[in-house]
């Protein structure tokens, strides 16, 4: 899953690099949310797309592209997939959603793909919630982090897979650092590759918002 390639991601920096800032894995994400007829939210809509460091970990990692041809093949791409969407018990991929700021759970990934181009892996799936969720008149944010910040993620886009009904409306709001968050960050960018954050869930802070309004 996820979080065991995190932790080969780092000791491989770790082994053959001097230690550095947090965060160490960028992603550019894409989301989406899926909204039927009756006003309830159903699922959620994830791409992940790594920065070119980090992929070629994961080709290290996963053992991609072994007739070093620079193509993947299916079997490559199922490697990427059992790695990276196959969670264990209580892992949640980074990815929470809050209806009126209570945080509602959601499945494991279905309908996975993965791609790579431009030096990039990029994973896309579907998040089906354990239970559907009226929206009309919620507060509806989703928010990609990792709590310990060792990732972070980039919101750059919307996944509009079918169409939202027309009462419904998606926002991206990009974090931006104040005075508080600045400082703070600053002194994440201290800490050593092995260290973590002293201050619990701190990537929260840091997150960009997708937020669905329906009236």
């Amino acid at each position: 899953m996820l979080l065991r390639i995190v932790f080969l991601v780092i000791s491989l920096q770790m082994a053959i690099g001097p230690a550095g800032a947090h965060p160490h894995v960028f992603v550019d994400a894409k989301a989406g949310f899926e909204v039927n007829e009756d006003g309830l939210l159903t699922a959620l809509h994830i791409s992940w797309t790594y920065d070119p460091f980090t992929t070629l970990f994961l080709f290290d990692a996963l053992d991609l592209d072994s007739d070093r041809d620079g193509k993947l093949n299916d079997e490559d791409y199922a490697a990427i997939l059992r790695g990276e969407t196959e969670w264990g018990e209580g892992y949640v991929g980074d990815i929470y959603l809050e209806v009126n700021e209570t945080v509602h759970p959601h499945l494991n990934p279905v309908d996975a793909q993965a791609s790579y181009d431009n030096d990039q892996i990029t994973i896309r799936f579907d998040l089906p919630l354990a239970e559907p969720v009226k929206v009309v008149g919620q507060a509806v944010v989703l928010m990609l982090y990792d709590p310990n910040y060792y990732y972070s993620y980039t919101v750059n886009d919307l996944i509009e897979t079918t169409p939202l009904p027309e009462n419904c409306d998606t926002s991206i709001y990009a974090f931006e650092p104040d005075a508080v968050t600045g400082d703070l960050l600053v002194a994440l960018g201290t800490l050593s590759r092995e260290e973590q954050p002293e201050q619990a869930n701190v990537g929260r802070l840091f997150s960009d918002e997708v937020v669905l309004s329906c009236d």
